[in-house]
């Protein structure tokens, strides 16, 4: 009896935990959470005087990193919440989803728990109960375990090297730091420009605007507007290269061209990376596993490294990442050395509060090989920025994984009718790429229409949230997200958007 009560205060204490996080983040309608503006507000970065500056200054690239839109949003947002009181507003914005983690991932947070709070359950179980502790830098042990059989039998990589993270973000961060230099050992110190020493990395626009945060905070990038699109010139890139896309597809010409144009005569090359989203945020787009395999080829040809961001895993809509020879895999991934897989369990297990993901590298050719020496390296920038991701968050992921992929499969579907419904909110704009991957869907605005101006007219008169593409890249466009409602509510933003659109967008 006694041991049935402390279960039961368990549970009430994590519920309540849960219920009251919730709550200090919902506003008056359940289709919006909204975190209130800081009063240092971002646009207070402005006001201080050029003396004070001058005194006390803050890095350059942190002055010159992008500006968080999504709090950027949820600023405009809670402007004009008072005025949406009654219907509330909704957010297309931030990529959520609508469900909640499976009950498995709730159960091991009860079951660690309990298992602290009862002296003999503790010392039963050993180690493995202890939640208060570090555990090793790459990750708790029986997650590490499991991570690697699903890796294994559902992603097609054999005995990866795993390291957990705080989250997909930090796992990128892990690898800037560690994989980018500050100047390129085989540069020409005669011939070549300070910035043009500088490693390089490459995303594709539209991009993923916390990637090229991670870049322009740790390695410097300026110019991150559309650079593809208006200007290719590298004289004030630093260590961030934009390549062009057609309809979310990256430009293979010009990422060989570009290549070739940084290949060293030592044979190394001065771009140190390519990133990659896949299924595509903020496209929407899922790549073929054949176009995955020939980018594989290309920076395996010049020495480079690829960084796989497979978030979206569970979201290959149509299954377009189908390996014909091995089609049992349900989200097949490329086991190369160059390699480096990142994964998260923030979206289609719905755990983004305990901010957990991970990297996966290949273990080809044992202590020998390219991912087994980045994975020791990193562990070094791991033990640095978080030593080690929370335990408790590990041990509900672990439970989460018990749930199964099918269970994730199951959520997924829900979003069909939200899709088409956005899909077809969107149709009035001249060009929509997404809808085939992950949860996006981009419109092109009029000419000369300011995304950004778009963006905060939706919400003030139409009640509904949207990402401007500006901060992707793309300005003149909108990134919209439909997971974030469960169906029915994500009709009525539909209708709200599709009613914005057409008001906004006539001549």
């Amino acid at each position: 009896m006694q041991l049935i009560c402390g279960r039961f205060l368990v549970m009430v204490m994590i519920v309540s935990f849960f219920i009251s996080t919730t709550k200090s983040l919902s506003i008056r309608s359940p289709a919006l959470r909204v975190i209130k503006p800081r009063s240092t507000s971002i646009a207070l970065k402005m006001s201080s005087s050029s003396s004070s500056q001058n005194k006390f200054k803050i890095s350059n690239r942190t002055m010159q990193t992008l500006d968080p839109c999504v709090i950027l949003m949820k600023q405009i947002i809670s402007q004009h919440e008072d005025k949406w009181k009654d219907d509330g507003i909704f957010s297309l914005a931030q990529g959520v989803v609508h469900w909640k983690p499976p009950k498995t991932a709730y159960e091991a947070l009860a079951n660690a728990a309990q298992a602290n709070l009862d002296e003999n359950m503790a010392t039963a179980a050993g180690d493995g109960a202890i939640i208060h502790t570090y555990c090793p830098d790459e990750g708790y042990p029986p997650l590490i375990a499991s991570l690697k059989d699903k890796l294994e039998q559902q992603n097609g990589l054999q005995s990866p090297h795993v390291m957990v993270t705080s989250g997909a973000n930090q796992a990128y961060v892990n690898c800037v730091i560690t994989l980018m230099d500050e100047v390129d050992n085989d540069s020409n110190h005669e011939k070549e420009s300070p910035q043009e020493m500088i490693s390089k990395c490459v995303v594709f626009e539209p991009y993923y605007f916390n990637h090229v945060m991670a870049i322009q905070g740790v390695r410097g990038g300026n110019n991150c507007g559309g650079i593809a699109s208006t200007d290719d010139s590298k004289s004030h890139a630093e260590g961030l290269l934009v390549g062009p896309t057609q309809q979310g597809k990256p430009d293979l010409t010009w990422l060989r061209s570009h290549l070739e144009e940084y290949k060293k005569p030592s044979g190394s090359n001065g771009i140190r990376m390519v990133t990659l989203v896949n299924p595509g945020n903020p496209t929407g787009v899922s790549l073929s596993h054949a176009f995955l395999k020939e980018i594989a080829q290309l920076t395996k040809e010049y020495g480079v490294w690829l960084i796989m961001d497979c978030t979206y895993e569970h979201f290959d809509i149509h299954r377009n990442n189908r390996d014909v020879e091995n089609p049992n895999i349900p989200y097949p991934c490329l086991d190369q050395e160059h390699i480096i897989h990142i994964f998260s369990f923030s979206k289609g297990y719905a755990m983004a509060g305990f901010r957990t993901g991970y990297l996966a590298f290949s273990s080809k050719n044992g202590s020998e090989g390219k991912g087994t020496l980045a994975y020791e390296q990193m562990l070094k920038t791991q033990d640095t920025i978080a030593i080690c991701t929370s335990r408790i968050s590990q041990m509900a992921a672990l439970g989460a994984l018990q749930a199964g992929r099918e269970w994730v499969n199951d959520q997924v579907k829900t979003l069909e009718v939200g899709r088409n419904a956005i899909l077809e909110a969107m149709s009035s704009l001249e060009e929509i790429i997404g809808g085939t991957g992950a949860m996006y869907v981009m419109g092109k605005l009029p000419d000369t229409t300011d995304d950004k101006q778009f963006a905060s007219s939706l919400v003030e008169h139409f009640g509904v949230a949207v990402i401007p593409g500006s901060f992707c890249g793309y300005p003149g466009w909108i990134r919209v997200c439909y997971s974030n409602l469960p169906p029915e509510l994500c009709l009525e933003a539909a209708s709200r958007l599709k009613r914005g659109i057409l008001e906004l967008t006539k001549k």
